[in-house]
């Protein structure tokens, strides 16, 4: 369970490593486009692999296989990557060389990862479609661009993940809050609260933004906070750990 505690500390190195990414992205001059967010995927997609093999025991639990160390040290490894990729740039682009690094990463976790939970892989993929045509078809009226529409899907995706995880196979909620809500609603409270919590975040983005590129950065960051629950989540419950 995340107590009040350690939920603002997590808040806090967030919104501190978003700051550095900010200034770093701003120093290298590095554009955010749809091919950033495939490389950024890729590295989240490695970070859950890490979260969830400690989860499964394959990790030693310590600080920096659990929140908020792994994200620290996710963070350090990528931007030691990201330095890198860049001075490659005049023979690999950026975004190939930083998600090649990453699928390394993910290829030499792979053949630890146990798939024991089909069912419960397949119905969080099936939750998440529904949603996610359900979103397509309301974004013809709404007309959001793909950044915004990838952050708020991200955020679908780890509703959806939760809301199985809850529903069917018996997973408890961590913070604080959702648990409160859940206990007296029920699992699929989750898909409102995202929507409460991201639709006015992502109007506010889109709305005070300076620049645009300070407005694609800071949907990416909401974005990948999305993404990386949801991806653990998918893979906690597939490896039924």
């Amino acid at each position: 369970m995340y107590t009040i505690g350690k939920t603002i500390l997590l808040g806090i190195v967030l919104v501190s490593l978003v700051f550095v990414f900010y200034k770093v992205f701003k120093k290298l001059k590095i554009k955010i486009n749809k091919q950033m967010y495939v490389a950024l995927s890729v590295w989240v997609l490695l970070a859950a692999f890490v979260r969830v093999f400690e989860d499964a025991g394959i990790y030693p639990t310590s600080f920096f296989t659990v929140s908020p160390g792994i994200i620290i040290l996710f963070s350090i490894i990528f931007l030691a990557t990201l330095f890198i990729c860049v001075k490659l740039q005049k023979k690999i682009e950026l975004w190939k060389s930083l998600s090649i690094a990453g699928l390394i990463g993910i290829l030499v976790h792979l053949p630890f990862f146990n798939l024991k939970n089909v069912e419960g892989f397949i119905l969080v993929v099936a939750v998440f479609t529904v949603v996610l045509l359900v979103m397509m078809l309301i974004n013809k009226f709404v007309n959001a661009d793909f950044f915004s529409f990838s952050a708020l899907s991200s955020h679908m995706f780890d509703a959806s993940a939760t809301f199985v995880s809850l529903q069917f196979f018996g997973y408890s909620e961590k913070h604080v809050l959702p648990t409160y809500l859940i206990n007296y609603v029920g699992p699929w409270v989750m898909f409102v609260l995202k929507l409460i919590v991201l639709i006015p975040v992502i109007f506010l983005i889109n709305k005070y933004s300076e620049t645009e590129e300070f407005r694609r950065f800071l949907l990416l960051a909401v974005y990948v906070i999305g993404l990386a629950p949801a991806l653990r989540d998918l893979l906690r419950l597939a490896m039924f750990v």
